[in-house]
């Protein structure tokens, strides 16, 4: 089942089928929403991150390979990250078909037109496959000392430059759908009044760090948000506050579902149409992210956790 919500000037698609339940191409035994980005493109609304520093006590291939067999369907991989051929070699473990699978990756900032299409060549060939399903523009400033967006209207010409190689991928079917990431919404408006559409901007986004007027504007643009740090790991190096897996509030919530405290954070996020990605070595981790979705948060209990971001402390990873 398919809804449509009219947000003027645009229509933006939120798919409820569920993996495994009415989507044959996405065969797997749990249940995870999708999201319509594209035209004929539906992202399943988790995702499993690849970078080392998220996947401590094992190797990324091991991780990914995990994730897949336990019924996840949606990797997202960076050439930053410096894993591209640990998360090939994991996606060619899992022994899944390519078509059951949702391969998103980044080009390193606004590169240009020539390096943009130089660097997914060159990926295809580390991941092993021969299109990638997402491809997003990792931050918006032409110098990464800028990250993750510090340089406001300068990198125009970069940034623009940058998409038309994304265009062209995607005209020769290199890739499926374009997004962005780390971009505000001036940069976005940017793209639309050139004449892009970008399918998704991956953002920070999570309990203690969320900002829902800026979700909706990106619906009303027809830009679907992705949340990196959705369970707030990585933030401390951005001096960003995270409400933790440990933190007490978070845990008396979860306890009124019987469910654990990632599954109540994904799931809240998931519920405002933002897709997480996350990551674990421990499969009882990962069947409980997968399984985030059973997890009927209650209206009162969605405005409670939204709250929680103006009493939030560092990240406790857990």
């Amino acid at each position: 089942m398919t809804i449509v919500i009219a947000l003027a000037p645009v229509l933006v698609a939120i798919s409820l089928t569920l993996l495994g339940c009415g989507d044959p191409a996405k065969k797997s035994s749990v249940n995870v929403p999708t999201a319509v980005i594209a035209p004929n493109v539906s992202m399943p609304m988790i995702a499993f991150g690849t970078m080392t520093m998220s996947n401590k006590g094992c190797a990324v291939k091991d991780a990914v390979q995990q994730w897949l067999q336990l019924g996840g369907r949606h990797v997202d991989m960076s050439l930053l990250y410096k894993t591209l051929p640990d998360a090939g070699a994991g996606i060619k473990a899992s022994g899944l078909p390519r078509n059951e699978l949702f391969l998103t990756t980044k080009i390193e900032g606004p590169i240009g037109y020539n390096k943009t299409i130089d660097q997914i060549r060159n990926d295809l060939e580390s991941v092993g496959v021969d299109y990638f399903d997402l491809l997003l523009i990792h931050w918006p400033c032409p110098n990464f000392s800028d990250f993750p967006n510090k340089c406001g209207a300068r990198g125009r010409e970069e940034r623009l430059d940058t998409w038309r190689g994304l265009e062209f991928l995607k005209s020769e079917k290199k890739v499926r759908a374009l997004g962005i990431s780390n971009y505000n919404q001036e940069q976005v408006q940017e793209l639309l009044d050139a004449g892009f559409q970008p399918a998704v901007n991956q953002i920070q986004w999570h309990l203690g760090y969320h900002n829902d007027t800026f979700n909706e504007e990106m619906k009303r643009m027809g830009v679907h948000l992705e949340a990196w740090a959705s369970l707030a790991g990585p933030t401390e190096s951005h001096n960003i506050p995270g409400v933790g897996l440990g933190d007490e509030r978070l845990k008396a919530v979860a306890k009124k579902y019987n469910a654990s405290t990632a599954q109540v954070a994904l799931q809240w996020s998931v519920k405002k149409g933002v897709t997480p990605v996350t990551a674990s070595c421990s499969k009882d981790h990962v069947i409980g992210d997968l399984n985030a979705f059973e997890v009927n948060l209650s209206d009162a209990d969605m405005k409670y956790l939204d709250s929680l971001e103006d009493n939030s402390t560092m990240a406790i990873v857990v």
